[in-house]
């Protein structure tokens, strides 16, 4: 199921995004998702690129993520059933700039032609917090 998840994400697509609770930052622009053998590529021209291939023998969705604006590697690893995917990863602690924190991105399949992305981190006191929402419409 996961590999079909990855397939349906081919294409040229155009984005919005805002932080959560809404504080008025917004970001913008268009990607591109390529299929190359086993991977999904996404190139965003924010400078970033995301890489995900369905891996059978975990069963598991695995990948990796950077960004030029940034020196640190993201890598994902998480699942999917039907509309819906859960990629975990472990990155810089954006809410006290100290340490390491737990983060979760929830992509959303909406219809063929939308799609969302929510990311989400682990608080100190153990709670899920959205951090950011993304809408992705194809052109």
């Amino acid at each position: 199921m996961s590999d079909e998840f990855l397939d349906r994400l081919v294409g040229d697509w155009t984005y919005e995004g805002h932080s959560l609770p809404d504080d008025g930052e917004r970001h913008a622009g268009s990607e591109t998702v390529t299929r190359r053998d086993h991977w999904i590529v996404i190139e965003s021209d924010d400078h970033a690129r995301f890489q995900l291939a369905f891996d059978p023998d975990a069963g598991r969705v695995v990948g990796d993520f950077i960004s030029w604006k940034w020196p640190n590697l993201w890598t994902y690893d998480g699942a999917a059933s039907g509309d819906r995917m859960a990629l975990s990863s472990r990155g810089p602690d954006m809410d006290t700039g100290e340490g390491l924190a737990d983060y979760e991105d929830v992509w959303e399949i909406v219809s063929p032609d939308e799609r969302t992305t929510t990311g989400r981190i682990k608080g100190k006191d153990g709670q899920w917090r959205d951090f950011n929402v993304t809408r992705y419409r194809r052109r």
